[in-house]
């Protein structure tokens, strides 16, 4: 991968394609590798775009730097990219944790941006996704780090959805598998942690929903049907507050929808793309 430094950190790219230019921001610890294992990369490529996918700050080969990370950060790191290569009216996609930084961007820099994509990570907190962070934050402090097995277990539980999770014995294996090399990906421990309390810190953010209505570009709002952490009714909540709000809900996915269901996701996307 290619790489640029800003504000001192190391943030690793790729850049593929030629057209008007869409970023890609993955989820937590998602490396840039999974746009094209899920299929999106491509199809913008041969849909006429040039695709931009980055490993935020904590996934290798981007630096890790000590915690905590805030989502400005994450968000300054990305439009850093963006301007060192000399980009505007990009189209934004952000997935979970990647929305986060596409919401923020859009919000604070749209000369960068033309549209955006929020999939899986816009509305307001769930009494259960407040419970997954509170567990999250209390591992962090009192063993240090999220042990693999809990990180498992949780995406397991979120990202798949309930008939395939119960019944689908050999795809809970794939996934445990695709689970344990994922882990790997992160640059280090800091880089977890650091990327969890971004999240935390943003989605307890008691102005972050009546910020939407600065958004002034075109924005979709894509919720998975059984995502039990960012669930369809707040995402259509998210997108009645944008002034340019469209709102989308892919069927039969849970959370993980991106690698689940990735031909209904680009779908959702491209043809959002299109039409703005």
């Amino acid at each position: 991968m290619d790489s640029v430094v800003v504000d001192g950190v190391r943030i690793g790219f790729d850049r593929v394609g030629t057209g008007a230019a869409v970023l890609l921001a993955g989820g937590t610890g998602m490396p840039p590798i999974a746009w094209q294992a899920c299929g999106l990369r491509d199809a913008l490529t041969d849909a006429g775009y040039e695709v931009i996918s980055y490993a935020a700050r904590g996934v290798a080969p981007s630096d890790a730097p000590p915690p905590p990370y805030t989502i400005e950060q994450m968000a300054g790191d990305a439009a850093g990219l963006l301007d060192a290569l000399d980009v505007r009216d990009a189209a934004l996609v952000g997935y979970s944790l990647g929305s986060f930084t596409v919401e923020l961007l859009a919000r604070t820099r749209p000369d960068l941006a033309r549209c955006a994509v929020l999939v899986a990570g816009a509305g307001p907190v769930t009494p259960l996704l407040s419970a997954v962070l509170a567990m999250e934050a209390e591992l962090i402090t009192t063993v240090g780090h999220i042990p693999d097995t809990a990180a498992a277990f949780q995406t397991l539980m979120t990202g798949l959805a309930p008939t395939p999770l119960r019944d689908d014995e050999g795809l809970v294996s794939q996934w445990v598998q695709m689970l344990g090399y994922q882990r790997q990906m992160w640059t280090s421990k800091d880089g977890e942690n650091g990327q969890s309390t971004a999240a935390c810190s943003w989605l307890h953010d008691e102005h972050r929903m009546a910020a939407l209505r600065n958004i002034t570009i075109p924005v979709l709002v894509a919720s998975f049907e059984h995502d039990v952490l960012f669930p369809p009714r707040t995402g259509r909540i998210a997108a009645e507050a944008l002034p340019h709000g469209e709102f989308t809900v892919v069927r039969g996915a849970a959370h993980a929808g991106v690698m689940t269901h990735p031909g209904e996701t680009i779908e959702a996307v491209i043809g959002f793309l299109s039409r703005t």
